[in-house]
């Protein structure tokens, strides 16, 4: 088996077993249904992606690596670009649970009793 019939190989097995894992986590509840999209259009970007190395070897002489260094090379920046992303949701949720957080506890001290805000001395 050549080389490139190898690596197209091993990309397949690769995002297969990634679309298992995610399916599996959506299953469990574990994902929602928004970044199990997400993960399996990754994955299946890598599936498809054994493929295009022929295609990446033009642009791997230009830059002085391989056809397979230029597809790695563009996945980890695109895995770079999602963790970004998720980086930002995250701060967003957090942001809301803050101020969700600051709107009950004025709520609450709003309809406390006037006696039990008086300092005991």
């Amino acid at each position: 088996m050549s080389l490139a019939a190898r690596q197209m190989l091993i990309a397949a097995i690769v995002g297969v077993l990634v679309v298992l894992v995610v399916v599996r986590l959506a299953r469990q509840d574990r994902l929602s249904f928004r970044y199990t999209l997400g993960w399996i259009g990754v994955a299946s970007i890598g599936i498809l992606g054994g493929l295009v190395v022929p295609a990446t070897e033009p642009l791997g002489r230009v830059l002085g690596l391989s056809g397979a260094s230029v597809l790695g090379l563009t996945a980890l920046i695109a895995l770079c670009v999602i963790s970004i992303q998720l980086s930002i949701s995250i701060s967003i949720l957090q942001r809301q649970v803050r101020t969700l957080t600051e709107e009950i506890a004025r709520r609450d001290h709003k309809d406390a009793p006037v006696e039990s805000l008086k300092p005991t001395p």
